[in-house]
């Protein structure tokens, strides 16, 4: 016989993983408009693809907080609605930084 799904615990992690993922927006919105104005007067292109990525770190805030909107609603628990676009814009960043800093290493 099968039980009853369980509800889902309504501890710290939500809150826990939006301040992570808050703290790693604004860390790395902070180094892309620093490294993009050390390169904007060497490198103004490499400087653009890097203040390019930093609204990006702001859609991770948008997106996170909405997340963490629907995890904490007592419908929402349980549901991973949203993590997809945040993974997608988490990775974006990342891949960006790391193209640019490819970029200035191989020059």
């Amino acid at each position: 016989m099968t039980e009853p799904p369980r509800p889902a615990d309504r501890g710290a992690q939500a809150e826990r993983t939006l301040l992570a993922w808050l703290r790693t927006a604004l860390a790395t919105a902070a180094v892309l408009v620093a490294v993009g104005r050390e390169l904007l007067p060497t490198r103004p292109f490499a400087a653009g693809i890097v203040l390019a990525c930093a609204p990006l770190a702001v859609a991770v805030v948008t997106v996170a907080r909405r997340r963490y909107r629907t995890v904490r609603l007592p419908t929402g628990l349980g549901r991973p609605d949203g993590a997809a676009p945040l993974a997608a814009a988490g990775a974006l960043v990342a891949v960006g930084g790391m193209a640019i800093l490819a970029h200035v290493l191989a020059r």
